[in-house]
């Protein structure tokens, strides 16, 4: 229910964005700093973490499926396959295909869900 005086609706406090000139000083300082650091007076596990604190700005994010490395952006999201054996002989015969008659056989598989949209 409404009322006076709430603070609903109130502008956020979390402030504005940096502004370009800003974010290009705080670069510039952040490089300053890096290069004053002499590496080769630092422990080797001090090494691995300031490693460790500089990869994530360095490279983008990454998946690893099947051993290839695949950007977020450029990855499919699908569900996972379910399959059903009968027995063990199946089981078996399955593991025995290669993996482009597995994924055949998962692309012909029927839904198990009505994913229809109406």
């Amino acid at each position: 229910m409404f009322q006076v005086g709430n603070q609903y609706g109130k502008m956020s406090k979390r402030g504005k964005a940096l502004d370009k000139e800003m974010r290009e000083r705080i670069k510039q300082l952040a490089n300053g700093l890096i290069d004053s650091i002499d590496i080769d007076t630092l422990t080797s596990n001090q090494r691995v973490n300031m490693l460790k604190a500089v990869l994530p700005y360095l490279l983008p994010k990454e998946l690893s499926i099947n051993g290839e490395v695949v950007n977020e952006e450029e990855q499919e999201i699908k569900p996972p396959a379910v399959i059903v054996f009968g027995d063990s002989k199946e089981y078996k015969a399955y593991n025995e295909m290669s993996e482009e008659e597995k994924n055949k056989m998962v692309e012909e598989a029927p839904p198990l869900f009505n994913n229809s949209e109406d």
